[in-house]
């Protein structure tokens, strides 16, 4: 990935582009057990245990306040530079 502009190309020749957002850090305790599954699931993905519960996270908000997921996801967009104001956004794709 290109530290310029945040941009990838996948294997099927896909064009991902990543956007900076602003972040936050904490400090999480886990249950040591916990610990050792998240381990397991990134070893298997080849991730970092971070990545996975960055994933579980947004995956659960997704799942568990999906109008307001989405909320935040068009507000995201719409923040793009090149993005339209007007733009209607469909996340099921």
């Amino acid at each position: 990935m290109s530290e310029k502009n945040n941009t990838l190309i996948t294997p099927e020749g896909h064009k991902l582009t990543f956007y900076d957002r602003e972040s936050v850090e904490i400090n999480l305790n886990l249950a040591k057990d916990t610990l050792e599954l998240l381990e397991e699931i990134a070893k298997k993905k080849d991730l970092s245990v971070i990545s996975v519960i960055k994933f579980f996270i947004s995956k659960g908000i997704r799942e568990l306040e999906p109008e307001l997921a989405k909320k935040t996801a068009i507000k995201r967009f719409k923040n793009r530079k090149a993005v339209e104001e007007n733009l209607e956004v469909d996340l099921a794709a």
